[in-house]
């Protein structure tokens, strides 16, 4: 997704590189962070995910999968990789829900075992049906890399070690004295040998040694800075500082696609990931089942906060540094029943490298050999505030017995605070308060009389002929808004079902009906393209009024004159497939970007 040439790309990169780190989308197909737009168990679909690491060195990565309707987490787990490794599971249809299974023997956490035997994703979020767990998309993130020792990580020379008591030697070494006493390396349980890993007890024994001792004993969790950022004391060493113990900086690397089988028809579907370097510069490592601390690291926690992308020659970089949102989007993402749990303040970088203002993608319905066709898109932004249809406020019911919390909105002053978060049992960085230290439960999205994303669509076929979408008629479901030509994407994953006119055919990816946007063609159409665009008025991050209360530069976004930045955060594809003789062949291409370079 989101290619440019390989000379632009390698410009974009020694510039990202040069002097300061910048968030970008690195069109080589690795990075620190990778994101698949769907996953699909529907209609006899299986969803193969892969993810390998083409680097030398020693990985935590977390694995997230989100739902399709407001993006909430349905299961996460860490993969300890080795150098050169590669995971891969198989996410299918288990009774009403989807479920993933295992034969990789790469370690994990919890336990390869348990994804080895199958585990349901689970519905505990009262906003969520089942149906909408059948599809959704996937977030991998670096968390960071494994001190080696003597091998390439820039640690130190200190290596990852668990101690044999609960007095850690510190040395971050595991010398022949440390071994006779009984340390343990723990990169040596997770390097593969005779094609399995050694030992995977070390990573929840790691674990454990780090819960019991708080000095360089095992693993330690991360921590966020004040400003609700990724903090580490020595980013550079492993030890002694015990957050983040064991790891350093992540250096990307990371590859992901997935492979989407319908095994009726044995027609495949390959999506590629979406990879993006210079996310975070300090590690960022926590337990998957933490229940203060299970959504970190995010798409908003990494600490690097300029972003750059390609201008519009090639020939140079428009770079922002991008302002922090007002709080932790977790403390206003309030999903019951797990409300406020830490998120991160600083999603634009990855926002504004994801958007487009307009997107375009193929379409083929020809009646001849049964064609289906159904376009992707996914808003992985939408959940940390990004055009989310609600405005931001300190006085979210407006009248008692909540008072308004302390502070003013847009005024470059963090109105957040370190404060007891009572839902989580924790003290959450850059959260809203009420002036007396408390955390306060009113500030919130006001929500905005617009829907999330209205796109207008006009489509074309093979012969510049066109037509458009006209609301009041059948075209799409449910009913469009506003002006004639004005549709609303209203779920975190919409999938959009091309219908011929005729009637006939079916949906590629059986998108359960009441998720589904159905799309009927005019007369004529078979095959083509189609344009779907968001409102450009609307979606300008210097003048939208919801992006302007989120972030703490007076005047909004580009307070400072940085550039002209419009577009919704997307990543999508197009499904498409059709019969050959008694087989059903299946396609996916890239969505279409088209992305405002200028300054």
């Amino acid at each position: 997704m989101l290619r440019k040439s390989k000379i632009a790309a390698a410009m974009l990169m020694a510039t990202a590189t040069a002097g300061v780190n910048a968030a970008h989308v690195n069109v080589d197909g690795t990075g620190q962070v990778a994101l698949l737009p769907y996953y699909n168990v529907n209609n006899n679909f299986i969803t193969n995910i892969n993810i390998t690491n083409t680097t030398g060195l020693y990985k935590a990565v977390k694995v997230r999968f989100r739902e399709s309707r407001i993006s909430a987490d349905v299961l996460d787990f860490n993969v300890y990789m080795s150098p050169f490794d590669v995971w891969n599971g198989t996410i299918r249809l288990s009774g009403t829900v989807a479920n993933i299974i295992t034969e990789d023997e790469t370690c994990t956490f919890p336990s390869k075992a348990l994804l080895q035997a199958g585990v349901d994703f689970r519905n505990i979020y009262t906003a969520t049906t089942d149906a909408d767990l059948t599809e959704g998309y996937v977030e991998i993130i670096e968390m960071g890399v494994i001190a080696d020792g003597a091998g390439p990580a820039v640690d130190g020379g200190l290596t990852a070690e668990i101690d044999s008591d609960t007095t850690a030697d510190a040395d971050g070494a595991v010398l022949a004295a440390d071994i006779a006493a009984g340390d343990r390396s723990i990169i040596a349980g997770l390097l593969h040998t005779s094609g399995m890993p050694a030992d995977c007890s070390v990573v929840s024994d790691a674990w454990t040694a780090g819960a019991v001792n708080a000095f360089a004993n095992g693993f330690e969790p991360g921590s966020m800075a004040a400003t609700g950022v990724a903090a580490d004391a020595v980013p550079a060493l492993p030890y002694p500082n015990a957050v983040n113990a064991g790891l350093v900086a992540p250096t990307g690397g990371l590859n992901a696609y997935a492979i989407m089988i319908n095994v009726s028809t044995g027609a495949a579907f390959v999506e590629q990931g979406t990879h993006i370097d210079d996310y975070a510069t300090v590690p960022q490592h926590y337990r998957s089942n933490d229940s203060s601390n299970y959504l970190l690291p995010s798409l908003a926690s990494g600490d690097v906060q300029t972003a750059n992308m390609l201008n519009a020659t090639a020939g140079g970089v428009k770079t922002i540094a991008a302002p922090l949102a007002e709080y932790d989007t977790g403390a206003l993402n309030d999903i019951a029943p797990n409300p406020s749990i830490p998120m991160g303040s600083n999603p634009f970088p990855m926002a504004i490298i994801l958007s487009a203002d307009a997107v375009s993608a193929p379409y083929f319905v020809e009646a001849g050999i049964n064609g289906e066709t159904d376009i992707v898109m996914t808003f992985p932004l939408r959940k940390h505030g990004v055009y989310n249809s609600g405005t931001l406020t300190n006085d979210l019911d407006g009248v008692g017995p909540l008072v308004a919390c302390a502070g003013t909105l847009n005024d470059a002053i963090s109105d957040g605070a370190a404060v007891p978060v009572p839902t989580v049992g924790t003290t959450g960085n850059d959260y809203p308060n009420d002036g007396g230290g408390a955390y306060c439960a009113n500030a919130g999205y006001a929500a905005n009389a617009s829907p999330d994303v209205q796109v207008g669509l006009t489509y074309y076929d093979y012969e510049e002929g066109t037509a458009a979408v006209v609301a009041g008629s059948d075209d799409f479901s449910p009913v469009p808004i506003n002006a004639p030509t004005v549709i609303a994407l209203e779920r975190e994953v919409n999938v959009v079902s091309v219908n011929r006119a005729a009637g006939g055919n079916v949906s590629v990816l059986g998108t359960p009906a009441a998720n589904v946007f159905d799309w009927n063609l005019d007369a004529g159409f078979e095959a083509g393209w189609v344009t779907i665009t968001p409102t450009s008025a609307i979606y300008d991050y210097n003048t939208n009024a919801s992006i302007a209360a989120m972030t703490e530069f007076v005047g909004g976004f580009d307070a400072a004159g940085a550039g002209v930045w419009t577009g919704v955060p997307v990543i999508g594809f197009s499904a498409m497939a059709g019969d050959v003789g008694p087989a059903q062949l299946g396609e996916t291409v890239d969505l279409i970007r088209s992305v405002n370079r200028t300054p």
